[in-house]
């Protein structure tokens, strides 16, 4: 969640030549699915925790598969939502001389910052996603 929370809320105003220019994530449809792929993970996960709390005492090795599904599927949606907020996250810092995209990281440097630490959480996270999905996949092979 703190992934999404960051860049949700990653927005900067600039003036050039008394003009204003903003960067916000709601701008790149990547950024938007990176966010929205991590608020969906984030939501289905705290259901899933809720779940294993609440019926931690009936789990069999066939439950334990469809949280390894659901954990496969949520570190997937995530995977593909950082995946492409990376691209392009690069392209916002390095730019691509052979398109004529320039760089903007050296005039939003806050916004950059930002969606920098947005990823590098998500990565965490994918990370974790990870961990619980070979630990789920484990449990469920008694089935």
């Amino acid at each position: 969640m703190a992934a999404a929370w960051v860049i949700f809320t990653a927005n900067q105003t600039v003036e050039v030549l008394g003009m204003s220019f903003d960067a916000r994530y709601s701008y790149s449809p990547a950024f938007k699915f990176f966010a929205y792929a991590n608020a969906i993970a984030f939501g289905f996960s705290l259901m899933s925790l809720f779940f294993m709390f609440f019926a931690r005492h009936a789990l069999t090795a066939t439950i334990y598969f469809f949280f390894f599904l659901h954990d496969l599927m949520m570190m997937s949606l995530v995977l593909s939502g950082l995946a492409a907020g990376t691209a392009i996250g690069m392209v916002a810092r390095d730019g691509n001389g052979h398109t004529g995209w320039i760089k903007i990281c050296d005039r939003f440097e806050k916004f950059c910052d930002k969606v920098t630490v947005s990823m590098a959480l998500s990565y965490v996270a994918v990370v974790c996603l990870l961990v619980l999905t070979v630990m789920s996949a484990g449990k469920s092979r008694q089935i």
